[in-house]
This record gives structure tokens, sequence and C-alpha cells, in this order.
């Protein structure tokens, strides 16, 4: 059994990740509270700041899903924008290389756990 360091926050297990295409959790991230989207990819967990860059607003604003028809790119709901969902970077020309903010995720004994110091889990 490995120790788990304190400063990582349980975000989910990956168990709770294989049963569904994504999961949020609400967080306080250098002073905001927003939501964070946990998903697994290619088999890794990844996990961003649930803000489209375009107009501030969570991916899955509009519908309950955060990738596109084809399952290889994240998807804002709202205005159809695409992402990397490895890098978290735009694949649309209005916001073309920018990115997601991408959070730290460090999985230990199946469990994942963000790995991030400004962030805390929201009660």
């Amino acid at each position: 059994m490995v120790m788990v360091n304190e400063k990582l926050k349980k975000a989910c297990t990956r168990e709770e990740l294989e049963n569904v295409s994504f999961l949020t959790r609400a967080i306080h991230y250098k002073k905001q509270s927003v939501s964070a989207i946990i998903f697994l990819f290619e088999n890794n967990g990844y996990a961003y700041v649930n803000i489209c860059m375009h107009m501030q607003r969570p991916l899955n604003c509009e519908q309950h899903a955060i990738f596109d028809e084809t399952g290889q790119y994240l998807r804002c709901s709202m205005h159809g924008f695409v992402f990397d969902p490895k890098t978290g970077e735009c694949q649309s020309p209005v916001c073309l290389g920018q990115r997601l903010q991408a959070l730290r995720l460090q999985e230990i004994d199946s469990v994942f756990y963000f790995a991030e110091k400004h962030l805390t889990l929201n009660a």
C-alpha cells in the first residue's frame, strides 16, 4: 500500500471514471470557485478546469457531454470548439493554440488525486 501525500486531494477512483464518460468536481482553484472535468482518454486520466476560453462557460453547459461525436476531441457544447484531450489545446480557428487549464492528476492504487497546490475541494 502506497502512502498518500497529504497535499493530494482525492478526485475519484478509476472505477468511477470507467463507468461514465466524465465526472465534474467543484473545486477552488487560484482563488476562484470553478468545476473540474475528469475523464479517461486512451486509458489515462486527465483533468481540466471546466471553462472554455471562448465565452468562459463550462464545456458541458448545453449538453451533458464533453466529447465530440468521434470521441477523439473534447468539445464545448455551446459553440462547438474542440480541444485535444491530451493537451487541452484548442483546435478551432478562433482560439487555435490556446489551452484549457490543465490540472495535474496522480493515480495511486486506482485512485486519482489532484496534485495541485492552488486547488482545494469545495464541500
